[in-house]
């Protein structure tokens, strides 16, 4: 049986419309994205230009959107290394430190980059005012390998396990550095929203749907 006779039974015609609208409410979906992730990007970029404010003075389950913060540390957990950070095609490693505010809430610093061979730096933190980004966590590595821990060298950062093991709340994000702790490179701050990404993707699942409604048309007519 070829491919049009086998369209040509009901089953497949009545199945058409259904499949165009499946495509259709995939593309409402994307665009919605779009536009999320559009209004992102503008958060991101007028927080960038905003004097920064201090962190401790943030309600605690305030959500971040790259606003720039300051710090005064009070006092600190034991520092991790990020693996698999490239930077400038360079490989190397994030350091990563949980810090207490004066509120005593916690919140992860970015100290900075450092390129391989990184060797430990234990290095006190200044006791003068960091400012920083106060941006979202990243997501977590999804490859099953993938080492999550407290101290060392991991892969990622095991937030519930940290959060459990501070003497305080842990708040939401990251603040990355800026400038960054010498010897560190600052980490770039980029917004994890791509919305021509999503427009794309939104026009695919309309065209598809178009087509299925022609084909849905079109099909009886030329193989009944």
């Amino acid at each position: 049986m070829s491919i049009f006779a086998a369209l040509r039974t009901p089953c497949w015609r009545c199945a058409l419309p259904w499949l165009a609208l499946v495509a259709l409410c995939w593309a409402l979906w994307q665009w919605q994205q779009g536009v999320q992730a559009g209004q992102l990007q503008v958060a991101f970029a007028r927080a960038a230009n905003l004097p920064p404010q201090a962190l401790a003075e943030v309600a605690q389950g305030a959500v971040p959107q790259g606003q720039r913060v300051w710090l005064a540390v009070r006092d600190s957990a034991a520092s991790v290394r990020i693996a698999n950070a490239w930077l400038q095609g360079r490989e190397g490693v994030r350091q990563w430190q949980a810090v207490q505010l004066a509120d005593g809430s916690w919140v992860v610093i970015d100290r900075g980059w450092l390129a391989r061979p990184a060797g430990v730096l234990l290095l006190p933190l200044p006791t003068g005012r960091l400012l920083g980004r106060w941006v979202p966590r990243p997501p977590a590595p999804a490859a099953p390998p993938a080492r999550l821990g407290l101290s060392g060298e991991v892969d990622g950062l095991d937030w519930p396990a940290l959060a459990a093991q501070l003497p305080g709340p842990l708040r939401q994000g990251l603040v990355v550095l800026d400038p960054a702790l010498r010897p560190h490179a600052s980490w770039p701050v980029t917004v994890a929203a791509n919305p021509a990404w999503h427009y794309r993707q939104a026009a695919l699942a309309l065209l598809l749907a178009l087509l299925l409604l022609v084909l849905f048309r079109l099909l009886p007519r030329r193989f009944a």
